[in-house]
């Protein structure tokens, strides 16, 4: 086991007292990283129960437009409704038909807006206005049947508005239904039902919270509530709703005291789900290129750079090195300079057989329009237009390969040569300035194999490609890249920079969960590692493990500084530990209860598995991250 990798040796036992601690301090991190842990859960909306809220008109206009309660006690006693940075006690709420609550100590709302919101200002209030919570506050009306304002305050700690079948003022419809319910907590929840767009919010529309009392300096702006939004010390945070459809339809959102003053914005009553992110480690093909379509794409790619195959024993790892063309080495006078060909090839002998997956060869051959094959027969000769999936066909292409493959005739007037030379157990095959078929004309290449004899391991450099800006009649595509021997699929073109690992065709250690972490009440979630690597290599036993985290890093850390190059972390912090899993095929499980007690709506939760094998330096694989989402349904 490499140095330093906290890995348990056992399977999580509950009756471990040290395991046991370890997944309780994991519950309570998750406690304290929800903040509405001991808080009733968010739900779907739900309009049933509760009575009138007791709206009556005010100005010229009728209660379903311009309508206001009096003042209504939220039964949370003496100490009212905490909202850090509010003068209080707030025992009250005015329920306005506007969509906005006006908390108060029990007189009547101060500051208060008609018709719906213009402006931030009107968010923030004035010098000593009241606080203010808004679902979805604009000008609202209640058609002459059917609308309602009603009050629940039938669950202990929870003060619950329901805003039933209002519309748009002037819109004509359609109605739909919202509601805002204040917890003693301090929590705010807010559920929606289906909104309308266009044209229907016809002036400003806000969803949010405020202080009130003038609030912040009125140059705040909009944020999304769907995104998580923190205002950080300031008792302000809002989403300014006009001419769409908002994000938070069919959904619910719970703005939750951030202990600094402010609120933070979390999306409930949402799916459930798990959604992996990043790839593990170490997915193989068995070809790999990137082909361009076009010889200026190519040459601004690929001029001044390099590319490394190196040889593992079973495949290459392929690394692309910007810069690396320094590495060119010219001909000599001792290098042997092949035939003149449009589309031909030349097989050629090393001194020394070169390792190649499954043994050696000292056989290879050389194609004019740029393959390097590891055998005496070539791949695809007489090819002179690249394609997947020519380089994947086992009938064209049989053999270990590299591709520089384009369309070169070192037999046009005024071609240099392709030349082969071993120097300090180098081997150098290099297109020295070769024609390129096509327009312009001279039209050149200078570019080169470098093969390890030693090692195995080949090297590309590529000094200048041809300028060509006309295509030739044959098209003008190019194609770098490897194939094994034998066939496999066309994996497609790829990013010379993010070329996988060249082996047989598998994938890398991989990580999925199910079912999706519905809290309502609980679900026993089990995640599942397959593609394991052999601990061993041929013994049948692998050692695998999963960690827990509360912060994912969905953009992943390449571990290549620990010696596990191409191995990624996808989580921030290690949480808890599942445990280790010794199995005898290359899959592991691990299950854990997501529960209403321990988890809330909204939570996230990371997983990556880690696998112990001799894949790299460090000793260690990774899998892809699995990111779930808890939610009541």
């Amino acid at each position: 086991m490499p140095q330093g990798v906290p890995y348990a040796n056992c399977e999580l036992d509950a009756s471990n007292p040290s395991e046991s601690n370890l997944t309780m301090r994991f519950l309570a991190l998750l406690s304290t990283f929800s903040l509405v842990a001991g808080a009733a859960s968010a739900q779907c909306l739900n309009t049933a129960g509760g009575s009138p809220a007791g709206v009556t008109a005010w100005g010229f206009y009728p209660a379903d437009d311009e309508g206001r309660s009096a003042p209504i006690d939220m039964l949370f006693g003496p100490a009212g409704f905490p909202m850090a940075g509010a003068a209080g006690p707030l025992t009250h709420a005015v329920v306005d038909s506007n969509g906005t609550l006006y908390l108060t100590s029990g007189g009547a709302a101060v500051g208060p807006v008609g018709y719906g919101p213009f402006d931030v200002d009107d968010l923030r209030g004035f010098t000593g206005d009241s606080p203010r919570v808004f679902p979805l506050w604009s000008d609202l009306e209640g058609p002459v049947a059917g609308w309602a304002i009603n009050v629940d305050t039938s669950v202990p700690g929870a003060f619950k508005v329901n805003w039933i079948d209002v519309r748009e003022y002037g819109s004509g419809g359609p109605d739909f239904s919202f509601s805002a319910t204040l917890y003693a907590t301090g929590v705010i929840d807010f559920s929606y039902g289906a909104l309308p767009g266009l044209p229907n919010w016809a002036i400003s529309t806000f969803a949010g919270v405020s202080i009130g009392g003038g609030v912040g300096t009125g140059l705040e702006t909009s944020v999304d509530l769907t995104t998580n939004p923190d205002s950080g010390a300031l008792g302000l945070l809002f989403q300014e709703l006009d001419g769409s459809v908002p994000a938070f339809a069919l959904r619910g959102v719970s703005l939750i005291p951030n202990g600094l003053g402010g609120y933070l914005s979390v999306v409930t009553c949402d799916a459930a789900t798990h959604e992996t992110y990043g790839v593990g480690c170490y997915t193989t093909q068995s070809s790999a290129y990137q082909l361009w379509t076009d010889m200026p794409s190519a040459k601004a790619a690929l001029d001044g750079n390099g590319m490394l195959f190196a040889f593992n024993g079973v495949g290459y790892t392929a690394t692309f090195v910007p810069g690396f063309a320094v590495t060119y080495v010219a001909p000599t006078g001792g290098a042997t300079t092949l035939g003149v060909s449009d589309d031909g090839n030349f097989p050629i002998t090393t001194s020394v057989p070169v390792p190649v997956p499954g043994g050696a060869t000292a056989a290879w051959n050389v194609s004019v329009n740029g393959i390097l094959t590891a055998a005496a027969t070539a791949n695809n000769a007489f090819d002179w237009t690249p394609t997947g999936v020519d380089l994947t066909n086992a009938g064209v292409a049989p053999n270990l390969a590299f591709y520089t493959w384009h369309d070169f005739n070192s037999a046009e007037v005024g071609s240099g040569p392709i030349q082969y030379e071993e120097i300090g157990g180098v081997l150098y095959v290099t297109w020295n300035g070769v024609e390129c078929y096509g327009t312009p004309s001279p039209n050149v290449a200078t570019w080169q194999f470098q093969v390890d004899l030693a090692s195995g391991s080949v090297t590309m450099v590529w000094v200048s490609m041809n300028p060509a800006t006309v295509a030739a009649a044959s098209g003008d595509d190019t194609l770098v890249g490897i194939t094994l021997a034998g066939p496999g699929p066309d994996a497609g073109s790829q990013l010379l920079s993010a070329l996988p690992a060249i082996g047989a065709d598998t994938a890398g250690l991989s990580l999925s969960a199910a079912p999706a972490p519905v809290i309502n009440p609980s679900t026993l979630v089990t995640w599942t590692a397959t593609n394991v690597p052999e601990f061993v290599p041929t013994s049948g036993v692998y050692l695998t493990t999963m960690f827990l985290s509360v912060n994912p890093l969905p953009g992943g850390i390449d571990l290549f500084f620990l010696g596990a190059p191409g191995c990624s972390a996808y989580i921030g912090t290690l949480d808890l530990d599942l445990g280790a899993q010794v199995t005898f095929a290359p899959t592991a499980s691990w299950s854990l209860l997501f529960d209403n007690v321990n988890f809330a709506p909204g939570d996230v939760i990371a997983a990556q598995a880690i696998s112990l094998n001799p894949l790299n330096p460090f000793g260690v694989t990774t899998s892809n991250g699995v990111r779930s989402t808890t939610q009541p349904q």
